[in-house]
């Protein structure tokens, strides 16, 4: 016989949720909620306390991977697929914004199109975005994949991409996964070597926008920058 207090929960999740009542509620109650929509007939609030515990909030829950939430007993494959799914539909949601921007006339647009990119991105990326003197956007590449601290990445890779895009503009972006938006040094060298290359064949360097889960920081427009280029140029 079902557990007809159980049921009664869920049913009550259910009806909160639909009326908009569960803005304030706990983290548990909500995944417990999405749970028992993925896993019917049983009761999900302990699973939902062991996932948050194993992962140490929602937040880490929704990034773990399938193989991790495996991990937790009372967790198989449809409902790690599940779970992990909602993210990869919200960085498609996120990503697909740009599908509509056409071009890039200020640092404000910059930063809100390499967040759009880069913010839900496990691993660091290091992306090129060719533009017009107007702006409009020629091109976007990715120059880069795992490569902390921006080694590895070939410059003339960049420089190459400019010169056949006949672009006016450059901007680069990166993203920190550990979310710390601070510039190592090897991100300031990496950004000055990249303005001198581009400086030399008239190609204008929008900027090196380093992007986290939850903020993006301009390299170029960063005292630390500014202070490491007085000093190369004395």
């Amino acid at each position: 016989m079902a557990d007809l207090s159980r049921e009664g929960h869920r049913e009550r999740l259910r009806a909160l949720y639909l009326s908009g009542g569960m803005e304030n509620a706990p983290d548990h109650n909500l995944l417990e909620l999405l749970l028992s929509i993925i896993i019917p007939r049983k009761d999900v609030k302990p699973l939902a306390y062991a996932l948050i515990n194993t992962f140490g909030s929602i937040e880490g829950v929704i990034n773990a991977s399938p193989q991790d939430l495996m991990t937790v007993k009372g967790v198989g494959e449809s409902t790690a697929i599940a779970i992990s799914l909602i993210k990869k539909i919200h960085s498609r949601v996120v990503k697909n914004r740009n599908n509509d921007v056409k071009r890039i006339i200020n640092l404000y647009d910059a930063k809100i199109y390499c967040a759009n990119e880069l913010a839900d991105e496990p691993v660091e990326k290091i992306i090129q975005i060719t533009t017009k003197n107007s702006g409009a956007i020629i091109n976007k590449y990715v120059v880069g994949v795992g490569c902390a601290n921006c080694t590895g990445v070939d410059c003339r890779a960049i420089l190459k991409n400019a010169l056949n895009d006949n672009a006016a503009y450059v901007l680069l972006a990166h993203n920190h996964p550990n979310g710390d938006p601070f510039p190592s040094a090897h991100d300031i060298d990496f950004t000055f070597r990249i303005k001198n290359m581009l400086k030399e064949v008239k190609v204008d360097f929008i900027d090196h926008i380093i992007v986290t889960e939850s903020k993006c920081d301009s390299i170029i427009h960063s005292e630390l920058f500014e202070k490491f280029f007085n000093e190369e140029n004395r």
